[in-house]
């Protein structure tokens, strides 16, 4: 199966003149948002830093922490790219807010004069990146979506010419909330606005965006074993793509199957993505939106009982992360305590629900079958 290396190989030697932007691209410079790039590429829209220099001062000094594996060996090879080593990088920010619950990074990607991409990032490994993934659920918007707003408006105000916007997982949403309720002005010079396994919106809190606007305009893509992807809804009309990988990890776009300038597509998304989306949504439906709050807030102030910031700190010292959390839930009063405890029991009531509904579908199915 064929990734975005082989295709780096195929189109790496064209400019974007010779052979025009494609969804492809489009993959890939969502993705570059998630490269470490702090101290290398400025805050200052004004002040660029060509991909290859960048990934010269990257690789300089000590090891950069990459997010995702597949990063370091993808800012190498832009780098080695004639098609995409000279394209511009400016207006890198890196926000993780723990009073604010907001994890927001963001980059703006010159391809020529009159075109820029802004790529915004999914969530990191923080615990307040996802806390804020969690708030999704009670509360909209969440603090990084206006962020978002923010950033492109500046982006727009600063440059003439047009814009993509673009992100992967919630960097995805991001986009489309900065397309959707930005002025109808800025939303005339987005070409695209791009959504890569990036969750949806509740219906009720886009009728009054301009999201009917620039629908035609968004290209959602979902892999088809699809968790983050199809959380709420999707108005606009979403892709389904081939993956090499099982489950979770259909998530990561270096699974991604790729043919030519194209994502490989599929007809629909299979059981997996539906017995997620099946259970969530039963879940979610006898939790009101107080209890949700209430739960996410003392999930978290239990994970962060471990000192730590993010997930990869906590793996380097499981046994004594897991007893200080432990400990700080034995601390808590019967209440809260219950509240967690249930919670857990709830989700897992709902996934035995969505086991056996599946299984009756399937089961009439197989009976009406003709032979």
């Amino acid at each position: 199966m064929n990734n975005l290396f082989d295709y780096l190989s195929w189109r790496g030697d064209l400019s974007f003149a010779a052979d025009g932007f494609n969804d492809i691209d489009a993959v890939i410079l969502s993705r570059l948002s998630y490269l470490p790039f702090d101290g290398i590429v400025s805050e200052d829209l004004h002040t660029t830093i060509t991909v290859s220099q960048a990934a010269d001062r990257m690789f300089s000094g000590d090891a950069p922490a990459f997010l995702w594996e597949g990063d370091d060996r993808l800012m190498q090879e832009l780098a080695l790219s004639d098609r995409f080593c000279d394209l511009q990088l400016s207006g890198y920010v890196n926000i993780v807010d723990d009073e604010r619950q907001m994890q927001f990074s963001a980059l703006l990607i010159t391809l020529d004069e009159r075109t820029r991409f802004v790529s915004f990032r999914g969530t990191d490994n923080t615990l307040v990146g996802w806390q804020e993934d969690f708030n999704m659920f009670f509360t909209f918007p969440v603090a990084s979506q206006p962020e978002a707003l923010r950033y492109f408006e500046k982006a727009a105000g600063a440059f003439d010419g047009s814009f993509y916007l673009g992100g992967h997982s919630k960097g995805g949403n991001l986009a489309v909330y900065a397309a959707s309720f930005c002025g109808e002005d800025l939303q005339e010079r987005i070409r695209e606005i791009y959504s890569m396994d990036g969750p949806g919106f509740e219906l009720e809190h886009i009728l009054d965006s301009g999201f009917y606007r620039v629908i035609d305009r968004i290209h959602t893509y979902v892999p088809q074993s699809s968790i983050f992807g199809m959380l709420f809804e999707h108005e606009e009309n979403y892709t389904v793509i081939q993956s090499g990988q099982k489950g979770f990890l259909q998530h990561d776009v270096y699974s991604w199957a790729v043919e030519r300038t194209r994502l490989v597509e599929l007809e629909q998304t299979n059981g997996t993505s539906a017995f997620f989306d099946r259970t969530l949504t039963r879940f979610l439906a006898e939790m009101p939106m107080e209890k949700r709050k209430e739960f996410t807030e003392e999930l978290f102030a239990l994970l962060k009982s471990s000192d730590e910031v993010t997930f990869d700190e906590m793996a380097e010292n499981p046994v004594r992360d897991a007893g200080r959390m432990f400990k700080s839930l034995a601390g808590l009063d019967s209440s809260k305590r219950s509240l967690l405890i249930s919670s857990v029991l709830r989700f897992i009531k709902a996934a035995g629900g969505t086991v056996t509904d599946m299984k009756i579908k399937e089961n009439k199915s197989k009976r009406f079958r003709k032979t």
